[in-house]
This record gives C-alpha cells, structure tokens and sequence, in this order.
C-alpha cells in the first residue's frame, strides 16, 4: 500500500507539468501576436460636436443669407417703383384742404424712405454673416480634408 500511494503521487506531478508547460506556451503565443501592432481605424461611437456646430453655423448663416439678398432685391425693387398708397377719395372730399397729389407724393416718399432704411439694413446684415458663414464653412472643409 506504501508504495502505491507513492506511485500515485508520482503519476499525478507529471500531468501537472505538462499542464504547466501548455499554459507557458499560450502565453508565450499571446506575448509575440501583442509584439505585433496593426493600425486597426477605431469607428467612434457618438457624435462629433465639433462637425456639428460648425455645420450648424454654416447653414444657420447661409440661409440668413440667402433670405437677407431676397429681401435685398425686394427693397430695391420698392426704391426703383415706389408704392403710391391708397388715398381714400371720400375723405378727400370731404376735407377741401387736403389735396389727394400731395397725399400720393407723401405715401410715395414715404415708401422710398422705408426702402432705403431696409436696404441698408439689408447690406448690414449680410456684411456681418457673409463673413460668419464663409469662416465656418472654410473650417468644415478644412476638418473634411
């Protein structure tokens, strides 16, 4: 009986080394693939804000624009024929004082003065977001490229 317990031991300490012996190789394997570094492209995950707010910008400034030449060409138009107004002949009539030309006259200065007023600040608002929208979308492509 003494020597087989001994023998038993004895059998068991070589499967154990063996085992050991396999484990040490797998981490030998792991350890020479980690030497190797491959560049692999990470996706990300979420949302770039950067990209975002620039785009953002871009169209917010662009369509001020684009609606800012619209009413540009609207108030130049009302500066070149001026609307003459509604003069009411009844109350005309009724007051021989007023005269209904310089009525007219009035509603058709009054009309170029709204024009003028509208196309400077038509002028002022697209000297302030032509130069807005031009520096974030030159930034957009710059991130792009």
């Amino acid at each position: 009986m003494v020597t087989t317990a001994k023998k038993s031991p004895a059998k068991k300490s070589p499967a154990k080394k063996s085992s050991i012996k396999k484990s040490t190789v797998k981490t030998s394997a792991i350890k020479k693939s980690d030497s190797k570094k491959v560049d692999i492209p990470v996706a990300q995950i979420g949302v770039d804000w950067r990209s975002l707010y620039l785009y953002a910008i871009s169209l917010i400034t662009l369509l001020i624009c684009i609606f800012t030449v619209i009413n540009l060409i609207n108030r130049g138009l009302d500066l070149i024929v001026p609307d003459t107004g509604y003069v009411d002949p009844y109350a005309v009539q009724n007051d021989p004082k007023v005269d209904p030309e310089v009525l007219r006259q009035a509603n058709i200065d009054q009309s170029r003065r709204s024009a003028i007023r509208g196309i400077t600040s038509s002028i002022v608002s697209l000297l302030v977001t032509v130069p807005v929208y031009l520096y974030h979308w030159r930034m957009v492509r710059k991130t792009s490229n």
